[in-house]
């Protein structure tokens, strides 16, 4: 899958000198901190910064601290980044910055990358370099959980980097490899990276043409580290990306070009477009075969599942069908194969293996059987069907037929989810009892153009699928259900004006009582919405701790905490593909799925456990409408922790 890749913001150093840094980087330093420094000023630099990083199409920055200091950002600094990084929609992948040898000035870079989530720092920490204080540091680093990459730049050798780097403290220390700088210093950074693969955090792309005859003036030119648009130097940028991208390497990949002598802008946008260029270049062959797929409904959710569809070489899209013809002409010529005439056309295809069902909840039931009787697998979004009795039809009639149904939602399979289900496996918080879940979703017919299907469906339904599907792979069967509910503000409008009453249960608040004895409070409304805090909240309590989290994006925080005390953020056990507070892999369960067919194993996500979680929705309105708490009866086998995670 493709990674966001980040403008170093220190490709601006010699910006404020109108690029003629003539007195080495400490001049360049110099300038851009009182440039940035003054908080009357700050709002107006930072916002062009971003904005001519975005306009050169990257969406991903690798913040360098002279643009951004913990020794001078007061609150007001911090909350002006943070607003203008969500106005341009840019990331933060790493902080580059050297830190100095005492605790202060550590828990000031971990703070303010805590609070922009900024993993990693990217430079030197001093503390983490002396022996003496390499613990106080590591310990201050997993206080923050925040990893330091160390950037290579005296070491003329990988072994020097190595014994730089230590042997322990692997989830907090590890590499910033910067290409460059390996060129200059004499040693090959794909043979770096091949030694190092283990420890390496983040990368610096960076080229540098060879050193210079004549001096120049300009101390990087003539020590040898003039850097050039990637490509064009001695680094060999395009294998390192082609090894990047064949290892699955999710960490940030920055690209560096910090020239002393002009603007580096048009070379860093045409860099951006190698780079893209030779990552796909180097898509890896899977293993197996691809599986062939088809999309039946174009609706909203449609393109988000055909970008993270195309990203995945497991994955082949032969088309898409949709009762409007012209919406899937529209998905098939975005997102590849063609358009199917109809549903029938779509199962008459003899290539097909896999229909991806995304229709109307309603049309759930005959999607899937038409497709199943068609011989088709089939993986359909949440809910599989509205009644549980529909639901266990389709179960069956898959079984009777030898086929796969795999059922969304997927968002349990994210990286903060399968790692939140690790801490639990791993026995860090004690026997878990009491869960939390939380699901505030706010008025759909505010940011959504079709709300009505949505309130027909309800809250607990059509979203509280999400951590429901979730706290049953970890738990199990819920064995009981009760559950008090309401109408709250029937009278809504869309956003065409049109008025529409709801007339299902828009707020429910249920307590699941597990199997295992585990107890799960969960609140689910179509009402609260911005500016309500953990409204994707997900808290899980045991004996000796708790952990928090949120049940729906894969980069979503996690923090842990021992009884008593107070929560800590906790390392994700990967990096997850994508970024932004609302990432999900929506291709993760076909790929599953293909990884389940292809090797003959059970895949995670399937009906039988879908079927349950059907009458775990039906249970919650009846307990509602009746006052009364409800038996469940039916089971599944638990799915396995996915292979990353275990």
């Amino acid at each position: 899958m493709s990674p966001r890749f980040s403008f170093i913001t220190a490709n601006f150093v010699a910006r404020p000198l109108d690029y003629r840094m003539t007195e080495g980087w400490a001049q360049g330093d110099e300038a851009n901190h009182a440039v940035f420094r003054p908080i009357d000023t700050f709002e107006r630099e930072f916002d062009t910064l971003l904005a001519e990083v975005k306009e050169l199409g990257f969406d991903a920055i690798d913040l360098w601290a002279a643009h951004l200091h913990w020794h001078w950002a007061t609150l007001e600094h911090v909350q002006i980044a943070r607003d203008l990084l969500a106005k341009h929609e840019m990331e933060v992948r790493s902080y580059a910055a050297w830190v100095g040898d005492n605790a202060t000035d550590l828990r000031g870079a971990c703070r303010l990358c805590r609070t922009l989530r900024i993993p990693f720092i990217a430079g030197f920490v001093a503390m983490a370099e002396a022996a003496e204080t390499r613990d106080e540091a590591v310990a201050i680093l997993r206080e923050f959980a925040v990893g330091y990459g160390i950037e290579n730049h005296p070491e003329t050798s990988i072994a020097e980097l190595a014994a730089r780097l230590g042997e322990e403290a692997e989830d907090v220390i590890g590499i910033a490899l910067d290409t460059g700088w390996s060129a200059t210093r004499g040693w090959d950074a794909l043979e770096g990276l091949e030694a190092l693969k283990d420890r390496i955090f983040s990368v610096h792309l960076k080229d540098v043409k060879p050193l210079r005859a004549e001096k120049t003036g300009f101390e990087f030119i003539d020590m040898g580290h003039e850097t050039c648009r990637l490509g064009d130097g001695i680094v060999g940028i395009p294998k390192v990306v082609a090894w990047l991208r064949k290892q699955g390497f999710r960490g940030p990949i920055g690209i560096e070009h910090e020239p002393e002598e002009f603007d580096p802008r048009e070379e860093c946008r045409e860099s951006l477009a190698l780079v893209k260029q030779w990552w796909a270049e180097a898509t890896p062959t899977p293993a197996h075969p691809p599986l062939k797929v088809a999309v039946v409904g174009c609706g909203n959710i449609a393109g988000s599942y055909g970008e993270a569809l195309n990203a995945r070489p497991e994955i082949e899209i032969l088309g898409a069908s949709d009762l409007d013809p012209e919406r899937a002409k529209a998905w098939a010529a975005k997102h590849g194969g063609k358009a199917y005439d109809s549903l029938d056309a779509v199962l008459a295809d003899p290539a097909l293996e896999v229909v991806i069902n995304l229709t109307i909840q309603h049309a759930h039931v005959e999607v899937v059987t038409k497709a199943l009787e068609a011989g088709k697998h089939v993986h359909s979004e949440k809910p599989l069907a509205p009644t549980f009795a529909k639901a266990q039809q389709l179960v069956a009639l898959a079984k009777s037929k030898g086929l796969r149904l795999s059922c969304a939602p997927v968002t349990w399979l994210g990286e903060a989810q399968q790692t939140a289900w690790k801490l639990v496996r791993d026995g860090r918080i004690g026997t878990p009892r009491v869960v939390y879940a939380t699901v505030d979703w706010a008025r759909i017919e505010t940011w959504h153009p079709n709300p009505v299907p949505f309130y027909a469906a309800g809250p607990v339904g059509d979203v509280g699928v999400y951590p429901i599907s979730l706290l049953t792979a970890w738990f199990g069967p819920v064995r009981r259900v009760t559950a008090e509910g309401a109408i709250v503000l029937p009278d809504r409008v869309t956003q065409e004006g049109k008025p529409f009453t709801v007339e299902t249960t828009n707020f429910a608040v249920a307590v699941l009582e597990f199997g295992n004895g585990v107890r799960a409070r969960l609140s689910a409304n179509f009402y609260v919405g911005e500016p309500a805090d953990r409204r994707v909240g997900l808290e899980i309590h045991g004996d000796d701790g708790s952990i928090r989290t949120e049940w729906f994006a894969a980069t979503a925080p996690l923090e842990l905490g021992a009884f008593g005390e107070s929560y800590r953020p906790v390392p994700l056990v990967r990096e997850p593909a994508g970024t932004g507070e609302w990432y999900c892999d929506w291709s993760a369960g076909v790929f599953e799925l293909w990884r389940a067919l292809r090797e003959d194993i059970a895949h995670p996500t399937g009906g039988e456990q879908a079927a349950h979680v059907v009458e775990v929705i039906e249970a919650v309105e009846t307990a509602i409408q009746s006052g009364h708490r409800v038996e469940l009866t039916s089971t599944f086998a638990a799915p396995p922790p996915l292979a990353w995670a275990e």
